[in-house]
């Protein structure tokens, strides 16, 4: 290893070739994290700058600089047979560090998990890796499965500024990495997958402590989302008076050009390129901010883009400017209404398999919809599916209870004549990898569904229908 002097900050590298290269480093704003890919011989390098703030953030960048961590812990993985990518040197500067990594040519485990025909390849490498960093001591402090990444058939840990390497893990180490690792998939699996995992991983009897952990940490997880939604973030920029989504400071700039809707609650707004939702109460804009950033966090694509928020002020009400679905579909009861009946049935099966796949996805991910009638569902060409009144969701897991008051609730929206054969098959779809009881939930659906009337909105208005069984 080497040492050089770049840019004001000391490099120490294990191919001095990599000097050329850091020359030309981008400088960092003041954003916590930089992440830039160069070009180094035939492939790529990876640079990861931490910037430090504060007078603790200070002192640790003195004491025990995070890219020079990474480095140490990188190659120390990578000792144990742990696939990390290749560490080739760190910088220390005022208030900031550096990490050189080789580049991966690969994507997140969860984006790959979730492709078709993949999931029964990744779920033994995953607890094969997660079996040798028990084996290793390797505690990772932040091993959700966005910090693995999927190469080919290899799985990759990355982030490891947060890692501790002991003798040995004890039982809150080990339950902490199978929890944070297992969180944002644990849901999707069914009991023979879960079965096969831990057997795999070789300690069943840890599942019940697990899956009890698992839910615990998702509730704090939400938690910590929902009280970064007025802050910046990786993924929040501040404006003046405006909090916009990372990514869409250039979004929601466009002419007013018609009222959509005006309640007690809210008035909706088109603009040429945005729709913007004005909220006459504080607290109902901020819980639908923070679900949008919650919703952001969870890489969930089932609600409009938010762009950016705007907090009410003494002489006017607080708004969300958000993608506009206006002339790309319809919501769910007027959809049907329009084109059930000139639907076939490979057609209406196409539709029932679809939209029961989003509401078990949803449900699946621990997110419910308080008001889930059909015109809170959007429906996109292709059956792509959205939930509107975004202040109305919820982040909790699904017991019976809320499963029968959902599935009343949409029951009784949409049109009568969409027969009982099509509702029976997205119950089914819908409820089969559910912990419920099924025939006892049909039965509180249909009772429940039966004591009122059927109300909709439909391609020529407002429609109430009777059963009439």
């Amino acid at each position: 290893m080497k040492e050089f002097r770049i840019k004001g900050m000391k490099w120490f590298l294990d191919d001095e070739g990599l000097a050329a290269v850091l020359e030309k480093l981008p400088e960092v704003t003041d954003a916590r994290r930089h992440y830039v890919a160069m070009p180094y011989k035939k492939g790529r390098v990876f640079i990861k700058t931490f910037v430090e703030k504060g007078a603790l953030g200070a002192l640790r960048n003195r004491t025990v600089p995070r890219g020079k961590k990474e480095y140490m812990t990188g190659k120390r993985l990578a000792s144990m047979g742990i696939r990390t990518p290749g560490c080739l040197g760190y910088g220390v500067g005022r208030r900031r560090s550096c990490v050189v990594q080789d580049w991966i040519d690969g994507d997140g485990f969860v984006r790959v998990f979730f492709r078709h025909g993949y999931r029964e390849r990744l779920i033994p490498a995953l607890a094969g890796l997660l079996r040798r960093l028990k084996d290793n001591g390797v505690c990772h402090n932040d091993l959700h499965l966005d910090n693995v990444l999927v190469s080919g058939d290899l799985l990759y840990l990355i982030d490891l500024h947060k890692t501790k390497i002991k003798d040995a893990l004890n039982d809150k180490d080990e339950l902490s990495n199978l929890t944070h690792a297992l969180t944002m998939i644990y849901e999707d699996l069914s009991e023979k997958e879960k079965e096969l995992f831990f057997e795999l991983y070789g300690n069943t009897m840890i599942q019940k402590a697990v899956e009890g952990e698992i839910k615990r940490l998702w509730r704090r997880w939400i938690e910590s989302k929902k009280k970064r939604a007025f802050q910046e973030t990786s993924k929040i920029v501040r404006r003046g008076e405006r909090l916009y989504v990372a990514g869409m400071e250039d979004r929601g700039k466009g002419a007013f050009v018609q009222r959509l809707k005006s309640d007690k609650k809210v008035k909706v707004e088109r603009y040429s390129d945005h729709v913007r939702k004005i909220y006459k109460g504080r607290r109902r804009l901020e819980k639908a901010w923070r679900n949008h950033i919650v919703l952001l966090y969870l890489n969930m694509a089932i609600i409009p883009h938010a762009y950016y928020v705007r907090l009410p002020s003494l002489f006017s009400g607080g708004f969300i400017a958000m993608e506009d679905l206006g002339g790309k579909g319809r919501e769910l009861d007027r959809h049907l209404d329009g084109i059930y009946d000139g639907l076939n049935t490979t057609q209406r099966h196409r539709f029932v398999n679809a939209f029961s796949n989003f509401m078990k996805g949803v449900i699946g991910q621990g997110v419910v919809h308080n008001d889930v009638k059909g015109c809170n569902i959007f429906v996109v060409d292709d059956n792509v599916f959205f939930f509107l009144d975004v202040e109305d969701i919820v982040f909790e897991h699904v017991d019976e209870a809320i499963l029968t008051r959902m599935l009343v609730q949409l029951n009784t929206t949409i049109p009568k004549r969409i027969s009982v054969s099509d509702r029976l098959r997205f119950f089914a779809r819908l409820t089969r990898a559910l912990n419920v009881d099924r025939k006892g939930v049909l039965k509180k659906v249909v009772e429940e569904s039966l004591k009122g009337e059927i109300v909709y909105e439909g391609v020529s208005g407002l429609k109430r229908e009777q059963w009439n069984l």
